[in-house]
């Protein structure tokens, strides 16, 4: 598939996508007392319960609706492929912001009550803020045509 037919704002979710799934793989958190070691540490995968399936759910919609959208299968939608990116991208930044304040003690065996944040948990922000502009971006950019399409008129 040429990305040809993608606009900026859909290629920057698809990747932001595929880079929040990945930086799930990365320590999310960890004791704060051992900031350096490896030990000790858990990522998305193990110290989530269920948010990390709603993460993941996330990067399909980002990637799925981004890959398929030149093919017309969604057409049939009462929304744009790119505001349904948007919205799951915003929702992916809440739930991990929520997860930054509030870090899941009671759900990962193991920790004391000093939880120290590791860089995956900062880096999938990142890259969930990436999914939701991207998706903003290709609503904007998908409306920008029908604008340009119009003749001017002198003095305008």
């Amino acid at each position: 598939m040429a990305t040809a037919n993608l606009s900026k704002g859909e290629i920057l979710a698809a990747l932001s996508g595929v880079l929040l799934f990945l930086f799930m793989f990365l320590p999310w958190y960890g004791n704060a007392g051992e900031a350096f070691s490896g030990s000790g540490s858990f990522n998305a995968w193990q110290s989530l319960s269920f948010i990390d399936l709603l993460l993941f759910v996330v990067c399909v919609i980002a990637v799925a609706f981004t890959l398929l959208r030149p093919s017309g299968v969604f057409s049939g939608l009462p929304w744009s492929p790119a505001a349904v990116v948007a919205v799951a991208g915003s929702v992916a930044v809440v739930l991990i912001v929520f997860r930054i304040v509030a870090a899941p003690v009671d759900e990962v065996v193991g920790f004391e009550i000093n939880v120290g944040r590791r860089i995956g948990i900062f880096l999938a922000l990142l890259a969930a803020g990436g999914i939701a502009f991207g998706g903003y971006t290709a609503m904007s950019e998908t409306a920008t045509p029908a604008r340009r399409s119009r003749p001017r008129t002198p003095g305008t």
